[in-house]
């Protein structure tokens, strides 16, 4: 971490040399490994010169690489606007914006806009062919999603899933003969590919093979279809008790799926709910999906936004005897709510010890300790989440609270001082 005097010489030497030097010793850093140090520098190279778009993009890879793609995505965009042609950014993008339309099931038009942007500005990436295939399947396009999958395997012919999409385009397309053949090969390189097996079984169904099917399909993945199928073929074959078996299967395998399916339907529409702001709608259907599954995610969703809506004591009665790090941190951050600043620092020194690299945690671990009025401890917590969020301007205020608190102004003001650039 930067000295004070150190940060108020860059902020003074020449921004565009210095800024320069700041990206080449970021890279360098990024290059062994040391990914904190390296966004360290590439947010002081951005204070100093925000029209550098490698120095966006490369913030943006760090903050993809920590989970952040809301952030980075951002990244990506600036790097963008101060150079428009730039295909790697305009990759990241894609990929981006592609994961979460297939994650939420919508906006897969959007998706595609910066799927082919990308492929147009590197055309030898197979990456955005990919995505696009994927997105065009959702979208039921599939002699179109086969045509982005073949680009993929003309431009890297071991990437991988590619041969498997491909092979299922193709049949739905209507190409049975070039899927199943395709199926084939996949399944003699890796017999263990299930979702192989159960679309080469289910194409042999069709194909009227019931003999050739059943060996694919009982290796296959476990969904109710496959047992579907199989309880078909079990009675041509004349195998009656394996076919009720079957039927069997298929009705405990549905009766979970159809509670998940609703469950994520509804956690699909809280989401959407969340985003447009309509807290009230959001609760009621992260609750309706919380209640078909009990899966705890869906409640730490739900958690999210009751605090957003300011409604702490719900919070704690919801997830009340978790352990896992992040229910524990929406407590804890309940109790900060609710003014119990001690209760909420002993809950996060404990998350953190769990997730040391959970930079909000301890971000928030020194905000109790300043409501605290522990400075030496607040100053501690906030230079981890330095560290971690080095790009966070929010952060880096705290820090100089923590700072001053503790009589080292002059460490203060220089954080301040390159707060402010950041934030510009």
């Amino acid at each position: 971490m930067f000295s004070g005097l150190l940060i108020a010489f860059l902020l003074f030497q020449g921004p565009a040399q210095r800024a320069s030097e700041l990206v080449d010793a970021g890279v360098d850093l990024s290059n062994r490994g040391r990914f904190s140090e390296a966004a360290e520098k590439f947010a002081q190279a951005l204070a100093l010169d925000p029209s550098l778009a490698e120095a966006h993009y490369l913030m943006g890879l760090i903050r993809q690489q920590g989970g952040r793609q809301q952030q980075a995505l951002q990244s990506f965009r600036a790097a963008l606007k101060i150079h428009p042609g730039y295909g790697q950014a305009q990759a990241r993008v894609c990929e981006i914006e592609a994961g979460r339309a297939l994650s939420l099931e919508t906006g897969y038009e959007g998706a595609l806009v910066a799927c082919r942007k990308a492929a147009a500005l590197e055309p030898g990436d197979a990456e955005p062919h990919f995505h696009m295939g994927s997105l065009e399947s959702k979208q039921r396009l599939h002699a179109a999603a086969a045509r982005s999958f073949a680009n993929v395997l003309r431009l890297d012919p071991k990437y991988p899933n590619a041969k498997y999409e491909l092979a299922v385009s193709s049949i739905e397309a209507g190409n049975t003969v070039r899927g199943v053949s395709l199926l084939r090969e996949l399944v003699a390189a890796e017999p263990g590919h299930g979702n192989a097996r159960f679309q080469l079984g289910a194409a042999l169904v069709k194909a009227g093979d019931c003999a050739g099917a059943v060996p694919h399909l009982e290796a296959a993945t476990e969904v109710a279809q496959k047992y579907y199928l199989l309880s078909g073929c079990y009675k041509k074959l004349n195998r009656p008790s394996d076919a009720t078996a079957a039927m069997a299967r298929v009705k405990e395998l549905r009766e979970g799926a159809d509670a998940k399916m609703q469950a994520k339907f509804r956690a699909a529409v809280a989401r959407q709910n969340a985003d447009a702001g309509k807290l009230d709608d959001a609760i009621a259907n992260y609750r309706a999906a919380y209640v078909l599954t009990k899966d705890l995610s869906l409640a730490i969703d739900l958690a999210v936004v009751l605090l957003r809506k300011g409604d702490a004591g719900e919070v704690l009665r919801l997830l009340q005897g978790a352990s896992e790090p992040l229910a524990r941190y929406q407590v804890a951050l309940a109790h900060g709510m609710q003014g119990r600043q001690a209760e909420a620092r002993t809950i996060l020194e404990d998350v953190v010890k769990v997730q040391p690299r959970f930079a909000e945690a301890w971000y928030q671990l020194g905000v109790s300790a300043l409501a605290l009025g522990d400075g030496q401890r607040a100053d501690g917590a906030l230079r981890q989440a330095v560290e971690l969020r080095p790009d966070d301007p929010a952060v880096r205020l705290a820090w100089a609270e923590a700072l001053a608190r503790i009589g080292r102004e002059q460490d203060a003001r220089a954080q301040r001082s390159l707060a402010a650039l950041m934030g510009r």
